[in-house]
């Protein structure tokens, strides 16, 4: 039963036995209609009720409904302050039009997690981010493709600024579809991003920085969407929450990192790396069987439960069939993960997150961390076009140099190369992309350089070695590089 039908039955009943009883509370209501003042409830589900607060304390309000004035109905309830979001308290209304009008007010503080207005949160209070004795978050994205968007490097430069702003939280946003940007494109090899096992030292190196060079501060790692190799990422973190309409899953595409014909090369394979993979889940104390059946699609995979454990099984054999499908991989929407304990909750909001780690109040500290994120993931983006743009001037320089401006045009490739190493050096994604796509690395464009360094101080020294003729030749030496 959903919360919200869970509550409608509450007030269902309430109403009916208000109708059915008269009412214990017949003097008070009495003396409430007397003093032509109501209190207004405004809960988190949307209702709005009206009535007169018997009790309060800072946990719950003892609440009378006014089911029906005129015949001296109402309905005594109890909600939790968790639940409600705002009170209007003495509020004068129209004898003739029963209609409320706003005499005192007070709100709850609320605020979304994109700007400062009002919004419903479930009872938890988003204070200022000056607010230095209120518990706070510092929120790092983890948006874009693995291993580019996603890498090591990029958050190693943000550690100096959580050490400085010391937040009591950190809150981990994974927003990463790779395997819908695969489908999607599947001829676009830049919009791909990278689940290969010699990326997973790159995310394992991810984990580490957080898990360890971080490890004093609490976080958690809540999934607005994670469909590729970020799922296997986000189970390094034991704290998972998950959006409402999140995904989790779509692994199963490095299966063909061990697609090997031979029988027994694939088995070594396919071990090595779900060991890898599984590495990951042991950090944050996850089932394994999880990580088998988002990989390995002839994997079925059941659950038990024992009291709040949940016990997995490869095959069909448990409670609760998660999935029978042979053919395919298993992926989890927010409610499956949640009601199999992989998530510890859904959370739409902020508040909702603070709501579910047990804090009434918190704030958003004042980071860097969408400034240095944005600037990288822009940067490396503009750099790799560069780069490519250089690559194909290297083949023009290499090209014209020949006769009285061999050293002209030698050095002007010299240049070039230059330039996309100060690039690599610069983004670890430019290096990755142009590896990827062109098949350059820092080794052979480093050993391209010295070969043009050579050639341009030989002719310097009068050495031509053969002219024109000889400069095309080691052009084409140094292109095939």
């Amino acid at each position: 039963m959903s919360r919200f039908t869970a509550w409608m039955n509450v007030a269902l009943i309430a109403t009916i036995v208000a109708l059915l009883i008269p009412t214990t509370n017949q003097a008070l209501a009495q003396a409430d209609d007397d003093s032509n003042t109501e209190d207004i409830l405004y809960l988190a589900d949307g209702r709005v009720l009206h009535g007169q607060i018997i009790s309060e304390t800072e946990d719950e309000v003892v609440f009378n409904i006014t089911v029906n004035r005129k015949a001296n109905l109402f309905a005594k309830m109890t909600f939790s302050m968790a639940d409600i979001e705002s009170i209007e308290r003495d509020v004068s209304f129209d004898g003739q039009s029963g209609q409320a009008a706003k005499k005192k007010k007070t709100y709850r503080t609320l605020a979304s997690s994109e700007d400062d207005t009002d919004k419903r949160g479930f009872g938890r209070l988003r204070a200022s981010s000056d607010a230095e004795d209120v518990p706070s978050f510092y929120i790092v994205p983890m948006k874009g493709q693995m291993g580019t968007d996603i890498n090591a490097e990029l958050y190693k430069d943000l550690i100096e600024d959580i050490r400085e702003v010391n937040p009591d939280y950190i809150i981990i946003e994974m927003k990463c579809q790779d395997i819908d940007d695969r489908l999607s494109s599947p001829l676009k090899l830049e919009e791909w991003g990278f689940n290969d096992i010699r990326f997973l030292d790159v995310y394992r190196d991810i984990v580490n920085i957080f898990r360890d060079d971080l490890r004093d501060i609490p976080q958690v790692m809540w999934i607005h969407d994670s469909m590729g190799i970020s799922s296997v990422l986000a189970t390094a973190w034991p704290n998972m929450y998950m959006k409402p309409e999140a995904r989790f899953g779509g692994i199963a595409s490095v299966a063909v990192h061990f697609d090997i014909p031979d029988e027994e090369v694939h088995a070594k394979y396919r071990e090595a790396y779900m060991a890898l993979l599984k590495g990951f889940a042991l950090n944050g104390q996850y089932a394994l069987e999880i990580i088998d059946a988002m990989v390995i699609p002839e994997y079925t995979l059941s659950a038990s439960f024992k009291g709040r454990e949940v016990i997995w099984d490869l095959s069909r054999n448990g409670e609760f069939l998660v999935d029978g499908n042979e053919k395919a991989t298993v992926y989890f929407r927010s409610k499956e993960a949640e009601d199999l304990l992989i998530s510890d909750g859904t959370a739409e909001t902020f508040d909702d997150v603070a709501l579910l780690v047990g804090l009434r109040e918190y704030r958003i500290v004042d980071g860097r961390a969408d400034e240095v994120v944005e600037r990288y993931s822009t940067g490396w983006r503009r750099s790799l076009k560069n780069c490519k743009a250089l690559w194909n001037d290297y083949g023009m320089h290499l090209g014209w140099a020949s006769g009285d401006e061999t050293l002209k045009w030698l050095g002007r490739a010299k240049r070039d190369i230059e330039n996309i190493l100060k690039a690599m050096n610069r983004y670890q994604a430019v290096e990755i992309r142009l590896g990827v796509e062109l098949g350059l690395s820092k080794f052979n464009l480093t050993t391209i350089l010295e070969l043009l360094k050579e050639q341009i101080q030989a002719l310097r020294r009068g050495q031509r070695g053969g002219g024109g003729g000889g400069g095309r030749r080691g052009g084409g030496g140094l292109g095939g590089g």
